[in-house]
């Protein structure tokens, strides 16, 4: 290598493992056909390299939308009707991270199990329900597929979770707290990110009990499929409503003052679920309200969604 500079002795001393090996791979090419290695030549060579590779798009999976980073109020002021005395407002700033835009459906838990014999912690337990029921004791009907799955614990969204992980070579997890009330406001401060009032039009709760005095909807008995009604801002369907969704966190007191990319408290016996369901009142549906229940918790109000980390 006749015309090596000192330059390019030192692009080979960089600790960046990726830009090295694309050096080496050029200089060998280069070799190899007989040409006089310079310099000027190969950082051409490599910014093309480099460019079309950043250029490359990341590899999203079908249904999963990219929420933006950003700093938000989370919590509920003191004036918001329905508010709870856990909803205590703080500042918190969360990077970007990719969530699913509906819930985890009955034939995708279908899916999960007949693929690894897996048994929820309902069927260890010999439950009369499991996650092949639905509302009111009786097993899903075929037509509900769509639906989300209920009957599962936290654990079993975990089990999920590394499932995809393992299936997919790419991280799946449930979302943190505070992850779910940013993604589900989409940058609204208002009670619900349809604004100060939710209706059945929009949501599936029950409809005798609205919020505020508002208009009486329809109570429904029964969870509604993942992509009803209109998505939020950002592409997300069904945060509120239809069912809670588990979290990652520990329930707990939140933390005082600006916090970054919370993960909730260390300890703790019950998890987060997060996002009102089909059988509650309106007001139990709000951004900000918060519900947990022991990581073996499973009823028919419960489902989960994910988190995929690139």
């Amino acid at each position: 290598m006749k015309s090596m500079t000192m330059r390019g002795r030192v692009l080979l001393k960089r600790k960046d493992t990726v830009f090295r090996e694309r050096f080496l791979l050029l200089l060998q090419r280069q070799w190899k056909m007989g040409f006089t290695v310079s310099a000027l030549g190969l950082l051409s060579l490599l910014f093309l390299t480099t460019t079309l590779t950043a250029a490359a798009p990341k590899v999203v999976p079908a249904n999963f939308v990219k929420i933006p980073a950003g700093e938000f109020t989370m919590g509920s002021p003191a004036s918001e009707v329905g508010r709870q005395n856990d909803e205590t407002q703080h500042q918190v700033c969360l990077s970007s991270f990719y969530m699913s835009k509906y819930a985890v459906t009955v034939a995708e838990f279908r899916k999960f199990v007949e693929a690894t014999g897996y048994r929820t912690d309902a069927e260890k337990d010999d439950d009369t329900e499991n996650w092949r029921h639905g509302m009111w004791e009786t097993l899903r009907p075929k037509n509900e597929k769509n639906h989300p799955v209920v009957y599962v614990s936290w654990n079993d969204a975990v089990a999920y979770c590394k499932w995809m992980t393992k299936r997919g070579g790419k991280t799946y997890r449930l979302p943190t707290e505070a992850e779910r009330e940013y993604a589900c406001r989409a940058g609204t401060t208002t009670p619900f990110n349809t604004g100060d009032n939710l209706t059945t039009d929009q949501a599936n709760y029950d409809g005798s009990h609205p919020y505020n005095n508002n208009p009486k909807g329809v109570y429904r008995k029964n969870t509604v499929p993942v992509n009803s009604f209109a998505p939020n801002t950002w592409g997300l369907y069904n945060m509120h409503g239809n069912v809670q969704e588990w979290c990652s966190d520990w329930y707990g007191d939140y933390s005082a003052g600006t916090v970054k990319n919370p993960n909730g408290t260390t300890i703790g016996s019950e998890r987060v679920s997060r996002g009102g369901y089909w059988d509650t009142f309106a007001e139990d549906c709000r951004s900000a309200i918060r519900s947990s229940g022991i990581p073996e918790c499973r009823c028919d109000w419960v489902g989960f969604r994910l988190v995929f980390v690139p």
